[in-house]
């Protein structure tokens, strides 16, 4: 399925695309995010959601977002700095009130790297939920080895929920279906192993599929081993349109409108 893949020229079709989780705050970019902004651009990506991971990456984040029209900020606290989320509460809710912001994130639950006890997650994660509701907000949410207590958290929440970077077990997936929430895939559903990932595909909602980069990380195969940025989300539509048998055209689209839905960037 991989193999084969060719680069996609924007003139090969009409629609834009949403790189729907991306880390431009990061190092990385330091020094070109002008040309990385081109490059998406040119490659038909016309909105990219900025996540912060704590407050000041949060500021950052949103820092971008003022300069750049098509960037638009999340802000939140990761779990894994889950420890800073009391002494830097007050001033991130603040920024939840600034015209550029459009959800709450990257905020969740991960239980591979132990740098938060459980228990302190959980607390965290629920009480952004609460600013996310009170807002209207949605929520970008990261989750690893924490299904069960990610879902229980996440019972009753009114409001829209994208599990970014899904890469969950085909249980986790129905749950979250059945659950409306969003289902966001990234670059490493192009790999050649991840097969078991791909044959979740046809199991999501069209009107719940949406798509990442989760730059600088999770480069596509045809960039593997070099920083991934928004302009590579073209890759992962290829792939997904394969899987499912739909014209890449008619894909972007449907993306593109459930990124507009539950974001609501078109306004912001």
């Amino acid at each position: 399925m991989t193999a084969g893949m060719r680069e996609w020229r924007p003139d090969e079709g009409g629609a834009s695309l949403p790189d729907t989780h991306a880390h431009l705050d990061d190092p990385a970019f330091e020094g070109d995010l002008d040309a990385v902004i081109r490059r998406a651009l040119d490659a038909g990506v016309d909105r990219v959601l900025a996540v912060g991971q704590d407050l000041e990456s949060s500021k950052r984040a949103l820092a971008i977002a003022r300069k750049y029209e098509m960037v638009y900020a999340g802000v939140g606290v990761h779990p894994h700095r889950a420890a800073q989320f009391n002494r830097e509460a007050e001033p991130l809710r603040a920024l939840l009130d600034e015209e550029r912001v459009v959800a709450v994130g990257e905020i969740g639950l991960d239980y591979v790297r132990g740098t938060a006890p459980r228990e302190l997650q959980v607390r965290v994660f629920q009480e952004q939920l609460v600013w996310a509701e009170r807002l209207s907000l949605p929520v970008s949410v990261h989750s690893r080895d924490a299904e069960e207590d990610l879902l229980a958290s996440l019972h009753g929440h009114r409001g829209s929920v994208v599990l970014h970077c899904f890469s969950g077990s085909q249980e986790f997936a129905g749950a979250a279906i059945r659950a409306g929430y969003y289902l966001s895939f990234a670059g490493n559903v192009t790999f050649p192993r991840a097969d078991e990932l791909r044959a979740l595909l046809p199991l999501v909602p069209h009107d719940r599929l949406l798509v990442e980069t989760d730059s600088p990380v999770l480069a596509p195969q045809p960039r593997r081993g070099r920083r991934n940025e928004p302009a590579n989300v073209v890759y992962a539509v290829q792939v997904m349109a394969e899987r499912l048998d739909m014209s890449r055209d008619v894909l972007t689209r449907n993306i593109a409108h459930n990124a507009d839905h539950v974001f609501g960037w078109r306004t912001a």
